[in-house]
């Protein structure tokens, strides 16, 4: 990786070579994405929007940003890099959609993350809470998470430099051309992370027992060219291609790992067509066709394993491997060809029509040539092929000038799944598995505004979530390939009221808002433990409920506050216990485990104008992070220990802009006060960490 960051660091100091050397012109953009974003708060859908804007001058990642959403929980295995999910009120993992300007983003194993993306490549994160739009041609059942990507427009340079505790450096840059007489714009960009996350926790499974994670390293790297052409018939064609590579250390918890790690590489090609009045009038066209080529290694051949004081162990299995007692040198490969066709045909100005198509073929071929080696037979499933498809069609219709707006539509969901299973010497040869399937959903959104800046939103969808690859194909190792898997069925319901004003009292701004929601989720996928293997099975029946509360206000030019708070309870509603016919469910009716009942956030920003110098800002920040405590497992009984306590964590510090954010410095602190805390139980987060940053803009 060195000789990689070598080249990142020459093309950086290209970057500022051609600076001084560039004639550059100032492209402003704000008021047309503060005017998307009101577009979006007021649509009739359950969405918030974040202006991720206001944290580019901050070494922050984007996870610590959403979780200041309401409605939103984040949960983390440890420092930079680690294991993530996001929780929309209280379904995570694979329920939860995340797109990235639009397009599904491809992350098989959780080895490449939206949190990888550097927070100032980011213009805004849009959170549906309940219907997604037709335009992104979803099957997701808990929401979904687009993160818009800042577009960079005419001649710019933009470069940031982050460090932070426990070895943390995160460094990104973004150069950019505009070639006029061609109407061609061309860029190159990158980022480059890297963090020990070596802190010391307390073992949650010996007394007394600090365990320093000296085996948690992460470390990635992407550069990406993108272009656009505009004019060209399309109204603009745009392209990209991009390198991404990452190494993450496996931390052990229960016992000691000192080579255990997983590694990653993945080349990505996509092209967009765009153009307005498509053969016909008021006909928008949009499509993208894009091929993903990952590679995915589990390495884990060490010979002798070793306890957490430094002691030599028997390894669990005679061939080496710390972590399953099989040694693994795996070369997992996956292919992904992807088609994404959006059209919105405008028949007035009151109504309109979407049609929406995304398809996501995927080939995925396993190889663990050591495995074998040491089990005497073929460890991995042959390759095995998958194909999603899922169709939109959706009204959008205005009445009473625009008072009354409703979005109602229909999804086809289309799978086709071929499995050709593991071959075990002495066994009858298994059959191919091809399971397909067709199913509908359809969803209607509706908002009402009585009053100049009040509305009230209600929605209803009828949801499925189809498997995705990492479910159907398991990982070629300990999860096997998941036969007869169905999609997940979901009935939401929600129900709101927004106050969205400017110039309110006094106030420069006042955002207040409200919202009830009901889930009713069936077919839930789990993993499933077998007896020497696991595999993804449909599993469960959840109901949830809740209601969450939220105030924005800008008090003026210098002072703006915020808090929200949420509280959902998700119960369990599965009447027999999965593979009998009587048997009654001992945890029918309880609350779902590892999940909060409450948690809230509150935040304080002041702003001081021209200190020490013309045309500087400097902006001082305060926020707090509360969640109630809750139960690991299930809470059978009221002497339970197994449960993460309430935590409430404070972060400060400061962002100082000059010559008007040419030049921003930042520094904060987070968990203030120094807790202990924990997102997942058994993964203790760090104590307190510092976090400083810098940062260049010239357009």
């Amino acid at each position: 990786m060195f000789k990689k960051l070598l080249v990142l660091g020459m093309l950086l100091l290209l970057t500022f070579v051609y600076a001084e050397q560039t004639e550059l012109e100032t492209i402003s953009v704000e008021e047309e994405e503060q005017d998307e974003i009101e577009k979006l708060r007021h649509s009739p859908m359950p969405v918030s929007v974040i202006d991720v804007t206001r944290f580019h001058g901050r070494n922050i990642s984007l996870n610590e940003v959403l979780k200041r959403v309401a409605g939103v929980k984040i949960k983390q295995q440890g420092g930079l890099g680690s294991r993530a999910t996001i929780a929309i009120h209280g379904l995570d993992g694979n329920r939860v959609k995340i797109y990235i300007d639009g397009s599904p983003l491809n992350s098989p194993d959780g080895t490449f993350g939206i949190n990888d993306i550097p927070i100032q490549f980011i213009e805004r994160i849009e959170v549906y809470k309940g219907v997604v739009p037709a335009k992104f041609g979803g099957d997701s059942t808990g929401g979904a998470v687009n993160v818009v990507i800042k577009e960079f427009k005419g001649n710019y340079i933009d470069a940031t430099y982050s460090v932070g505790s426990y070895g943390e450096h995160r460094g990104t840059f973004v150069l950019q051309k505009e070639l006029k007489e061609y109407n061609l714009e061309l860029s190159l960009g990158g980022f480059y992370n890297k963090a020990a996350n070596d802190y010391i926790m307390k073992s949650p499974f010996v007394e007394d027992l600090e365990i320093k994670r000296d085996h948690a390293a992460f470390e990635s790297l992407a550069v990406a060219q993108v272009g656009k052409i505009k004019d060209v018939w399309f109204d603009k064609i745009s392209w990209e291609l991009v390198y991404y590579e990452s190494e993450k250390e496996i931390q052990g918890i229960l016992s000691r790992v000192k080579e255990a790690k997983n590694k990653s590489t993945a080349y990505i090609a996509a092209i967009k067509f765009e153009k307005d009045n498509f053969f016909i009038d008021n006909l928008e066209f949009e499509y993208t066709a894009a091929y993903i080529d990952l590679e995915l290694n589990h390495i884990d051949k060490a010979s002798t394993c070793y306890n957490f004081d430094g002691s030599e162990r028997k390894c669990p299995g005679s061939g080496g491997g710390e972590i399953t007692g099989t040694p693994h040198d795996s070369e997992d490969k996956q292919k992904d060809f992807r088609h994404d066709l959006n059209l919105y045909y405008s028949l007035n100005k009151n109504h309109a029509i979407n049609f929406h198509v995304n398809m996501q073929n995927s080939e995925y071929a396993p190889k663990d040539e050591l495995a074998d080696a040491y089990a005497g037979f073929e460890t991995s499933m042959y390759p095995s092929e998958k194909t999603n498809t899922v169709s939109s069609l959706g009204w959008e219709s205005s009445y009473l000038d625009g008072k009354l707006v409703n979005d109602m539509g229909i999804k086809n969901y289309d799978y086709d799944y071929k499995i050709t299973p593991r071959v075990i010497p002495g066994a009858i040869p298994p059959d191919e598995n091809h399971q397909k399937g067709n199913e509908f959903g359809f969803y209607e959104s509706i908002r009402y505004e009585p009053i100049k800046g009040l509305f009230i939103k209600s929605s209803y969808e009828h949801a499925l979530r189809l498997p995705n690859s990492s479910e159907v194909f398991g990982n070629g190792g300990f999860i096997g390939p998941a036969n007869n898997l169905a999609p997940e069925i979901a009935d939401n319901f929600n129900f709101g009221v927004l106050f969205d004003s400017f110039d309110f009292y006094g106030f420069s701004w006042v955002k207040l808002e409200a919202n009830f929601f009901y889930k009713n989720l069936k077919d839930m996928i789990k993993l499933e433990y077998g007896f020497n293997k696991a595999a993804y099975v449909n599993l469960g029946k959840v109901e949830v409920k809740g209601f969450e509360l939220e105030f924005n206000i800008d008090i003026d030019d210098n002072w703006y506050v915020y808090g929200n708070y949420t509280n959902q309870t998700l119960l369990d509603k599965l009447k027999l216990t999965p593979g009998t016919i009587s048997t009654p469910n001992p945890t029918y009716d309880h609350d779902l485990p590892n999940v909060p009942k409450q948690y809230a956030n509150a935040g304080l920003e002041y702003k001081t104008f021209n200190l020490f110098q013309a045309d500087s800002t400097l902006k001082l920040f305060w926020e707090v992070n509360w969640a109630d405590e809750y139960f690991y497992g299930w809470e059978l009984s009221r002497h339970q220990s197994r449960k993460i306590e309430s935590q409430l964590t404070h972060t400060a510090g400061f962002e100082y802009n000059l010559e008007d954010s040419r030049y921003v410095l930042g520094f904060e602190v987070r968990n203030l006060t120094d807790q202990e805390i924990t997102d997942v139980f058994n993964y203790p987060l760090a104590g307190r960490t510092y976090h400083f940053n810098l940062r260049y803009t010239w357009f």
